[in-house]
């Protein structure tokens, strides 16, 4: 096995660049539906509530295809597995744009869902392998805040554009991003040595990273916290509208702002989750803030509208801290290194992503596909106690980490034993 090749600094600043570019626009196809969900029910004849239908596609293509993904990144190499991805998403967008029928518009979100999975894992593992002598929680870190960046930009824009090109035009703006991204990526992304494993060598390195106890466990912890994100910046802007007071440019406007200070909070966790002793604790803390904001939306304009905005802020920025430290614990795993980071980051996200798609279908239909204030109401609740009380599971998520000090990725304290994190060397795949 031989060395893995350092890029230079340019080179890198290139590689990550692209993917960080990229990740901004995979995040606004997206949530390129949510904010006119309205004009889409009309479009395609169906009710507003089934337009959860079309968001759950999209989340089950996106959860169930993570682990297929990191199989063929063992199998393939990152840097195609996630250049396949981008590719299929555009496609999806593209078709989704250009029909009114309600069973292949489905299917075409569905496709968008399969490509994002084949996208998002591998682009972290690449991530993970451009930074080989530390940097690794602030690259994973910018490259999930880029999502922020992506979707802010969609829940803003999308509603101008609407009102311009219509819904089909809103859309087919986001399909035809997706597939300049694809190009530039094959053109940018440098052809490092990648895996070339056999599938069954793939599959049974595949069943050693899923029985991994740690990324259960991280996994089922932020489930919640992962359905509300998405529940929230794609149920704002309606619910804003009617029981807010806001004209629909400064409801967007907000939930752009939510989603776009967790660009922020992205690389500020992942450096502190890098530099600090206890990571998961930093994880709890900002994952249960902003289970206590989504939990709080409902009550905050009987005092005043004007306080949704620092909320959205304050919401925004602990989101992202959430995300960078959780997407960088997923690489400290004995099991997570080198070649393996894409299947370990799947495991996680793919979890997350299954088992929210769910729930903001049965919420998002049951309780928001209502649109009645007490719907909205129970709705965000629910969601603020959904982020909240799985949380208790970090308690049980620990790993061994080999930095000087002794990090505990665990709520509590461990010794370093185990070579793991930004100062372990990254394997380039096998024979």
């Amino acid at each position: 096995m031989s060395a893995v090749r350092e890029l230079s600094d340019s080179a890198r600043t290139r590689a990550v660049g692209s993917l960080v570019a990229s990740r901004a626009v995979y995040a606004y196809n997206w949530y390129v539906i949510g904010p006119i969900q309205g004009t889409i029910a009309m479009g395609l004849g169906v009710s507003f509530g089934e337009v959860s239908l079309y968001l759950w596609a999209f989340l089950v293509g996106a959860g169930i295809f993570q682990i297929p993904a990191g199989i063929a990144s063992l199998r393939w190499g990152a840097r195609r597995t996630s250049l396949f991805g981008i590719a299929l998403m555009s496609v999806g967008a593209v078709v989704s744009a250009f029909t009114t029928s309600p069973d292949v518009f489905f299917v075409a979100r569905l496709g968008v869902g399969v490509g994002a999975a084949f996208f998002f894992s591998p682009g972290i593992g690449l991530i993970a392998r451009y930074y080989t002598t530390g940097g690794r929680g602030f690259g994973i870190g910018l490259f999930n805040g880029a999502f922020s960046l992506g979707a802010a930009t969609a829940v803003l824009l999308t509603v101008i554009l609407e009102g311009i090109l219509g819904w089909q035009g809103a859309l087919l703006v986001a399909g035809a991003g997706m597939a300049l991204v694809s190009l530039e990526n094959a053109l940018a992304l440098p052809a490092l040595s990648e895996p070339s494993l056999r599938f069954d060598v793939a599959v049974a390195r595949a069943k050693e990273v899923l029985s991994c106890r740690y990324l259960w466990l991280l996994a089922l912890a932020l489930a919640g916290f992962w359905a509300s994100n998405f529940a929230v910046a794609q149920y704002l802007v309606p619910w804003a509208t009617q029981w807010a007071g806001m004209k629909a440019p400064t409801a967007g406007a907000l939930d752009a702002l939510l989603i776009a200070t967790s660009l922020i909070g992205g690389p500020l966790g992942g450096s502190l989750a890098e530099k600090g002793r206890h990571p998961a604790r930093l994880l709890a803390a900002s994952a249960g803030a902003t289970g206590l904001a989504v939990a709080a939306l409902p009550f905050i304009p009987a005092l005043s509208s004007l306080l949704l905005w620092p909320l959205a802020v304050a919401g925004g920025i602990v989101s992202g801290m959430a995300f960078g430290v959780l997407y960088y614990m997923g690489t400290l795993a004995p099991i997570a290194r080198g070649e393996n980071v894409p299947l370990a980051v799947g495991l996680i996200n793919s979890l997350q992503v299954f088992l929210g798609a769910f729930v903001v279908l049965g919420l998002g239909h049951e309780l928001f596909g209502s649109q009645s204030r007490s719907g909205y109401a129970t709705g965000w609740v629910l969601f603020g106690a959904l982020t909240l009380i799985p949380l208790a599971l970090l308690l049980w998520a620990r790993v061994e980490t080999a930095t000087p000090e002794g990090v505990s990725s665990g709520l509590g304290s461990v010794s370093a034993v185990a070579e793991v994190g930004p100062s372990a060397p990254l394997s380039p795949g096998s024979k």
